[in-house]
């Protein structure tokens, strides 16, 4: 479990900073979604759009330190229900408790290099903090599943949900926030 204690044990592997990311780097994230996922099963740019404006809380990035440009996001939605539906992952209800998390991305130059990884545990640790959120849900790939449950996620196993052409793994993350 994840509290707010862990936000300043967290240091990035590579000269990054985690933190809101903005509207205006809309069409960055849409590069960096499309490159990383089947174009299937990608985001599209309206739908990240709406992710930045009705759940701004919940879209933060990795950015370089020097240049200061968006290298991986990490973007969710919240809902009241306690299922993953795509019903449920297809608006923002802002008092939700339950966060839906959509993607982890990383720009393809900064890949396995612990920048998904990290990125994953500071958004974590942000959303332990704000308090609001008790359960984090997400989506992955049965080969990913591994790679979730190392950040603290339990499989729950097929999700039922049917996006794209391969089937996705359910994972629950419960959040204590003291």
């Amino acid at each position: 479990k994840y509290s707010t204690r862990m936000l300043s044990a967290l240091v990035a592997p590579l000269p990054l900073l985690f933190r809101p990311v903005s509207l205006s780097l809309l069409d960055a994230a849409h590069a960096i979604e499309a490159a990383s996922y089947p174009a299937d099963e990608a985001a599209s740019r309206d739908n990240l759009e709406k992710r930045l404006r009705d759940a701004a809380p919940y879209f933060y990035g990795a950015f370089d330190d020097s240049s200061g440009a968006l290298r991986g996001f990490v973007c969710g939605t919240c809902t009241s229900s306690e299922a993953l539906t795509e019903e449920a992952m297809s608006t923002h209800e802002p008092d939700g408790a339950v966060l839906c998390i959509h993607s982890v991305v990383v720009d393809e130059a900064y890949r396995r290099r612990g920048v998904g990884a990290w990125m994953l545990r500071s958004y974590l640790a942000e959303v332990a903090a704000a308090g609001r959120v008790r359960t984090v849900l997400l989506l992955c790939k049965p080969h990913l599943e591994a790679y979730y449950a190392a950040a603290g996620f339990a499989s729950l196993g097929d999700s039922g949900v049917s996006h794209g052409a391969t089937p996705w793994t359910l994972m629950r993350l419960g959040l204590r926030t003291s």
